[in-house]
């Protein structure tokens, strides 16, 4: 039985990485194909809703003949505002503590043009279609042959590789465990949406302002007031993944008990 799971879960894995990969292929061959100008920012806006549109259509057309429940829980707590401003403190701390980082790694090479349809890509749209992929369904899908914890660690694992960038992947990562624990916790997907909203938020800004090519040293005006400033953010960071794996250790929750539970709705 542990081999059956353990194989159905690779067999999971490695589909949707195919199909993720597929999708994205086949929106770049159709946007060349699309009236849409020589507005090169508007063609990946295009290029990237469509990639994602099919991804979600193929990921629950695969679900269903799984016999996999497609469901995003949409519970008002999701939009509860101390949970969004504590987890918006934990993903500042966290970029403060992987701030180091970007001299060890490769820097993000990624380009943000200041465009309309570039807000409107990463602020608004990557952020819905992202966790309802990611949180809404993947992780749905993967919990049925894996353990609750096993199955957010792997969704968040492709959360960050798909992004590409070095630093970017260690991030992604770490904010995909955040955006899963808020996810189960509320019971809602708004709230992960919402907290990606406002990390894109941040990261757009930042991006913009070109704040990314300056070090954080010199951004706090001396050695000692950045070592207080890490030593914080440190500590937010490791009690967070302490209350984030207590949390996994005594959640048990599942597909039977999300499609049972009050305010859940199908898609």
């Amino acid at each position: 039985m542990v081999m059956k799971r353990f194989v159905d879960t690779v067999v999971n894995v490695s589909l949707f990485a195919i199909l993720f990969i597929a999708m994205q292929l086949v929106a770049v061959m159709a946007v060349r194909v699309l009236p849409v100008g020589d507005d090169s920012e508007l063609v990946r806006l295009v290029a990237y809703t469509i990639s994602m549109l099919l991804t979600l259509v193929v990921v629950k057309w695969y679900m269903r003949k799984s016999g996999v429940e497609r469901v995003v829980m949409r519970k008002a707590s999701g939009l509860n505002p101390i949970v969004i401003l504590s987890g918006v403190v934990i993903i500042i701390a966290l970029s403060v503590l992987l701030s180091p980082l970007n001299e060890l790694l490769p820097a993000d090479s990624r380009e943000f043009g200041d465009s309309a349809w570039t807000l409107i890509m990463v602020v608004a749209v990557a952020p819905i279609f992202e966790e309802i992929l990611f949180r809404g369904l993947l992780y749905n899908l993967l919990r049925v042959t894996c353990p609750p914890f096993v199955a957010v660690l792997i969704s968040s694992i492709l959360f960050g590789v798909i992004h590409l960038e070095p630093t970017v992947i260690v991030e992604g990562v770490l904010v995909g465990l955040l955006f899963s624990y808020v996810y189960l916790r509320t019971k809602s997907i708004l709230a992960p949406i919402t907290l990606h909203v406002c990390n894109n938020i941040v990261a757009y800004a930042l991006a913009i302002l070109s704040y990314q090519e300056m070090p954080l040293l010199e951004s706090v005006n001396g050695d000692a007031y950045f070592a207080y400033i890490y030593s914080g953010c440190a500590l937010v960071v490791v009690v967070t993944l302490a209350v984030i794996v207590r949390f996994f250790i005594k959640y048990r929750g599942g597909i039977a008990e999300t499609i049972e539970s009050q305010n859940v709705e199908r898609v």
